[in-house]
């Protein structure tokens, strides 16, 4: 797999994570109270289709007529994944297999397990089987897109989301975004390469500066600025603000959802096409681009980049020397004080395993994050909700969705990631559904500035690992 390719789910729904925080009262108690619900899901299919996870687990504990034993094994693996339990997944899905070769659920889950190892061919396999042994489920081909446009077979993506499309054709959670997906590849692939990377074999270090507790770098679009743009490890797509787009009169390709931080968790975004980006001694050619309409972001950046767009290169965020440094080389051992993670890569982004309180889950890897929090369902799993005395937090969050001020106030969390532990009197909550949803799995939390400054964070996509670097002084 080229390391530069885009996943087309990060084309169809791009995820910004900058969170800056807003001091001010928290919202009213009806902004808690939940939104219209989507169509009443009787059966487990249905319920993981809306992302009920624990419903269906229910549903399954019942033991629902209509489903072999392995069909159950294998519905229980999804909501292992949809948890991020993924070494307990593997295990259902391959007893499914085991009791039924033919189990074709149980081939999508190890195909996604793969997408999220990237091991491209593998993926396809299984997304192949699964899509073969049942072909009345579109969710396979989605998958199965997915997979055939990491691997850069634009023809066989179209025809598996043409597939899609055409047994889902009233879906109206995902249609719009895939069909906004295919006007943005239908509208850069005639431009050659999407994000096709220029650069020495040695490219020189790109300095960042910080500010409030953000890291930002000089950008230029066509050859125009330099703009002020936000590095960002938690984005999952290149994306600027609309004075940026007005100023280099740019024209918009369609309009897709943004999913990230504040607001409902997500906004719409037209989408734009830029004939070169550059950003340090690296240019970038033929950049799909989002946009955003928020006005706290707005004040802070022009624009975000998410460090995908680097992954042809193993990309280093060196906080004490305020540089990214770019290296194709796989390095050797590392000195003793590096920490190296295996991850979790879905979407363009970087998930590490992490126990909260002893609770496991898996946090984003966020440059774009002004500090760590937890998601509200790990801080339920703390014993804070919403309805917890005094747990609202006098703060509201913003991002790319606008303002939000659902968030919660957890105290005594100990975050322990690999040989990094951390304990914080109190940590902030924020509402993650739909951007756990979006990419498929739980994210528990979010790994922001004030548990990556002062180390070098190398993030490499085509492991995929992370490795935290402390200078000595820095080892906790």
């Amino acid at each position: 797999m080229s390391r530069n390719r885009l996943s087309l789910f990060a084309v169809l729904a791009a995820a910004m994570a900058v969170i800056p925080l807003i001091p001010g009262p928290a919202s009213p108690a009806s902004a808690f109270q939940p939104g219209v619900q989507g169509p009443i899901a009787t059966n487990v299919a249905d319920l993981l289709l809306f992302d009920d996870y624990l419903r269906a687990e229910a549903l399954l504990d019942q033991r629902p007529t209509g489903l072999t034993p392995p069909e159950l094994l294998a519905f229980r693996g999804e909501v292992e994944f949809r948890k991020g339990h993924f070494n307990a997944a593997e295990e259902l899905y391959r007893r499914a297999l085991a009791a039924d070769s033919k189990t074709a659920r149980a081939y999508d889950g190890l195909g996604k397990l793969a997408m999220a190892k990237l091991r491209i061919d593998d993926a396809i396999e299984s997304f192949g089987r699964a899509a073969s042994l049942d072909a009345r489920e579109p969710l396979y081909r989605l998958h199965a897109s997915d997979a055939y446009g990491a691997n850069g077979r634009l023809d066989e993506q179209r025809k598996y989301i043409e597939e899609y499309i055409r047994l889902k054709p009233k879906d109206a959670d995902r249609l719009a975004e895939v069909q906004a997906g295919l006007a943005t590849i239908d509208a850069l692939t005639p431009f050659g390469p999407i994000g096709k990377i220029e650069a020495p074999e040695r490219p020189l270090p790109i300095p960042f500066r910080k500010t409030l507790n953000l890291i930002f770098s000089d950008v230029f679009i066509n050859n125009q600025g330099p703009f002020r743009f936000a590095i960002d490890s938690g984005a999952t797509l290149t994306a600027v603000n609309p004075q940026v787009i007005s100023a280099l009169g740019l024209k918009p390709l369609t309009t897709t959802v943004m999913h990230g931080i504040g607001g409902n968790g997500k906004a719409e975004s037209s989408m734009f096409r830029a004939d070169t980006l550059q950003i340090g001694g690296i240019r970038i050619r033929n950049v799909p681009l989002g946009t955003y309409n928020d006005p706290v972001v707005s004040q802070i950046a022009d624009g975000i980049i998410g460090t995908s767009a680097l992954a042809e290169f193993i990309v280093t965020i060196n906080y004490p020397e305020n540089r990214v440094d770019l290296t194709r080389n796989v390095p050797g051992p590392g000195a003793p004080e590096t920490d190296t993670i295996p991850a979790w890569f879905f979407s363009n982004l970087l998930l590490v395993p992490a126990e909260i309180n002893g609770h496991p889950g898996n946090f984003l890897v966020d440059t774009g994050a002004v500090a760590s929090v937890l998601s509200h369902s790990m801080a339920a799993q703390l014993g804070v909700t919403r309805d917890t005395p005094g747990a609202r937090a006098a703060q509201a969050l913003g991002g790319v969705g606008g303002a939000d001020g659902s968030v919660l106030t957890a105290p005594n969390v100990t975050i322990k990631v690999s040989k990094t532990t951390r304990r914080f009197d109190a940590m902030l909550a924020i509402d993650l559904k739909d951007f756990s949803r979006m990419i498929g799995t739980e994210i528990s939390g979010i790994m922001g500035f004030d548990l990556l400054d002062g180390r070098a964070v190398t993030l490499d996509y085509s492991a995929p690992e992370v490795r935290l670097i402390s200078a000595p002084e820095n080892i906790r």
